[in-house]
């Protein structure tokens, strides 16, 4: 059987929601805590309320624009968020606020008794609240004070001192700043002049005082620059072509080859005429040949349009055929003259040195021009780049001289537009009047019952953290049902101190009292659980919660109604119920689980008969240093089949979950498991970790089991409870004399009057 099944991995509500829902359910439980800390809050809140003296505000409205005036960069300023800011500044500058205190015919009580000017706009600034509406492009001046006519005074003194100390600061500077241009004015002018006589200098020196583009190529020394380069270029081309022409003819003349395509280079280079000046040349060529084809053409497109007119006997038409015939025969004669000329090529001796001597003239005269060229270039060359130094000191002049003009000219325009009369600062238009308040604005009840409600709910919330983490039990049914997801099966009662030691199997030996019958009530909600519960497990999540004691009892009250019944101690480490019993010694589950016998004998041999009939129990067995190991052995599976097969009802008796894992070993055979608890020492974070581990190993968990303490008060549910902090004793291995004296006497139990109810 696999340890893990799909399921385990999925959770049937998030934990975040979980531990919400719970953490509501404890508030709801400790209400009372939240709505005593609520209503101290509410009455912290009128206390404070009623000591707050009353205050008053009254506010104005703004628009504010900034007047055309002679700023830094001679524009006007639009209406802007600037603009707002700006005037915000002034009214909080210390000399308007000043100045404001001394035009009030009476001060506000805030300012009463301060006779240090300096303390006035600091105590006026804590007053006045002044905000910008970018979206309006409108400013709003509020005033907080104690007396509702003050907020109105001074809102209005605020609004006329700062009218009156922009007046007076922007004569000022309207004064000062014309001197200041005045200067920088008469300062520009006298540079002004003495640039432009600078570049009249250099002009003068040029030699083209007419320039006034600034550019080089308008002057005739730089076309002549370009054109001698141009014309210098050409030339040396063609000495190039010459020169090679020259070795190509040299080559064909030394090896008696065809000199045609030497005559034909030349002609490219000097021209076609050349080459009628071929000795024993008839001039016949290509050229030749493609003249006579366009005379030709121009004969038959003349007698074309002749004959519609003439018709075939008229002279000129007679004329026109016979020149075209004449053009037609000589086509042929040249054509035949290349055809021959071709075949035998051109290597007459003298052509070979007319052609050579043809080439070196040519190259020659080439030579000569480009060297003059060339030195006349050099020449002019010198004089453009000096002519080019003086072009551009002539060109920075002229710019200087623009930007000083320019100059100039924005100063003379920004002292025409300053105007002491009318000068700059802001134009402020009021919106709305400030109105004397009726009313105060603060303290507001609602705002202050609002926060210490609000702060009183946040220590009730803390406070009940508190509570429910200092009381880390699982109190009721109910809480159980709802923390893990289970119904409590049972609720097992103390049993009386008197009656524990007078039998081994409390409900066999006291089977009419009311706490035995809390064994068979857990035994019927078993039976009546849809889960099967032939094969069951019983564990808990750590020692010392009489989990012992309640295995015997419950199947002892199986036996009690005819059902065969075992016992399986498979708790090695601490055997409680073997010890209980008194049935050590007799061997066990160790020995069956290490044999290589047949399992039924060997477990029928080790099965001990109790004083209950119909209850066998078989034992722990001997130590064994690895009882986890153990465990996982494939013979478990063996000897609960055998138990199942030969009993109607098996019950196996497991460690603690927390401290090992022999309980989830066992849990993979049986059919369910019965988890026990006890509320006044077992610790909800301890049941919940337990239960948990179970269900993600996928094993199947029948209900709860609540052994209670009996004390004198009970909670709101009607269970008994005491309140404990810190966990049992540490759960010890081994077999040691000294820990067996202590059986399960100690493991007290109490006893609720309520039935639990079935999964």
């Amino acid at each position: 059987m696999d340890l893990y099944t799909p399921e385990q991995m999925e959770s049937s509500e998030p934990q975040g929601f979980h531990a919400v829902m719970r953490f509501l359910r404890v508030v709801s439980r400790h209400r009372m805590v939240l709505i005593g800390c609520i209503a101290a809050g509410a009455l912290l809140g009128f206390v404070r309320f009623s000591r707050i003296p009353m205050q008053y505000d009254a506010s104005t409205r703004l628009m504010v624009s900034q007047r055309a005036s002679a700023s830094a960069n001679g524009n006007a300023a639009g209406n802007s968020s600037a603009d707002l800011a700006g005037y915000r500044q002034l009214i909080l500058s210390d000399q308007v606020l000043t100045d404001t205190v001394e035009s009030l015919s009476k001060v506000p009580p805030e300012l009463s008794g301060q006779t240090d000017r300096t303390l006035w706009p600091l105590s006026l600034r804590q007053m006045i609240n002044v905000t910008i509406e970018a979206k309006d492009q409108t400013l709003e001046i509020s005033c907080r004070s104690k007396d509702p006519a003050a907020t109105v005074n001074v809102i209005r003194a605020l609004t006329l001192s700062s009218h009156k100390f922009m007046d007076d600061y922007q004569k000022d500077i309207s004064v000062e700043l014309m001197k200041e241009l005045e200067a920088n004015r008469q300062s520009v002018q006298k540079k002004l002049i003495d640039k432009e006589h600078e570049l009249l200098q250099a002009r003068h020196d040029c030699g083209d005082i007419t320039l006034s583009d600034g550019k080089e190529d308008s002057h005739p020394l730089s076309q002549r620059v370009s054109r001698l380069n141009g014309e210098l270029t050409t030339v040396r081309s063609r000495r190039l072509e010459l020169q090679a022409t020259l070795a190509s003819a040299q080559h064909l003349v030394s090896t008696n080859s065809d000199l045609t395509s030497a005559l034909q280079k030349l002609g490219s280079i000097v021209g076609e005429k050349v080459i009628e000046r071929v000795p024993g040349s008839g001039g016949t060529s290509y050229q030749t040949i493609d003249d006579l084809q366009n005379e030709l053409k121009k004969q038959e497109t003349e007698l074309a349009a002749a004959r519609p007119h003439f018709g075939s006997r008229h002279p000129d038409v007679i004329r026109l055929q016979t020149e075209i015939l004449a053009l037609r025969n000589q086509i042929v004669e040249a054509q035949t003259e290349m055809r021959r000329q071709i075949s035998i090529g051109v290597r007459e001796p003298q052509v070979g040195e007319w052609l050579m001597n043809t080439i070196q003239g040519e190259l020659l005269a080439t030579q000569q021009y480009e060297q003059s060229l060339e030195q006349e270039y050099l020449t002019v060359e010198k004089e453009a780049l000096k002519l080019s130094d003086s072009l551009a000191a002539i060109q920075n002049a002229q710019r200087e001289a623009d930007t000083l003009r320019e100059l100039h000219t924005s100063l003379l325009t920004r002292l025409n537009s300053i105007n002491i009369d009318h000068t700059g600062g802001f134009r402020v238009a009021t919106l709305s009047e400030p109105v004397l308040p009726r009313n105060a604005s603060y303290p507001i009840l609602s705002s202050i019952l609002s926060m210490f409600c609000f702060i009183g709910t946040a220590i009730g919330l803390g406070i009940i953290y508190v509570i429910d983490l200092m009381d880390d039990r699982l109190r009721s049914p109910e809480e159980v049902r709802e923390e893990l997801g289970l119904s409590v099966l049972g609720v097992i009662r103390k049993l009386p101190e008197g009656e524990i030691g007078q039998t081994k199997v409390y409900i066999h030996g006291f089977p009419q009292t009311p706490h035995a019958e809390c064994f068979r009530t857990l035994k019927t909600s078993i039976m009546l659980s849809p889960l099967e519960s032939k094969c069951l497990a019983i564990t808990s999540s750590e020692a010392s919660e009489g989990k012992t004691t309640t295995t015997v009892n419950l199947a002892a009250a199986y036996a009690q109604t005819g059902i065969r019944t075992l016992l399986i101690d498979a708790d090695m480490r601490r055997p409680g119920l073997s010890k209980l019993l008194e049935v050590r010694g007799h061997g066990g589950l160790s020995e069956i689980l290490r044999a290589d016998g047949n399992i039924p004998e060997l477990c029928q041999e080790r099965v001990v008969s109790t004083e209950v009939p119909l209850l066998d129990v078989l034992p722990c067995g001997p130590r064994h240093l690895n009882p986890g190991m153990l465990l996982s052995m494939p013979t478990l599976a063996d000897i609960l089949d055998w138990a199942v097969s030969e009993y109607d009802q098996v019950i196996v008796d497991c460690p603690p979950t927390l401290p090992v894992s022999d309980a989830a070993i066992v849990g993979r055979y049986v059919d369910g498991m019965l988890f026990l608890m006890n509320p006044d020492k077992t610790h909800r974070r301890s049941v919940i970790r337990a239960v948990h581990q179970l269900k993600a190993m996928g094993l199947k968990i029948v209900g709860i089991v609540a052994n209670t303490s009996l004390s004198e008060e009970k909670n709101s549910y009607g269970y008994a409870y005491t309140y404990g902090y810190g966990y049992g004793g540490d759960y010890s291995y081994g077999h040691d004399e000294d820990h067996e004296t202590a059986v399960d006497a100690e493991e007290s139990f109490d006893v609720s009057e309520g039935i639990g109810k079935a999964a």
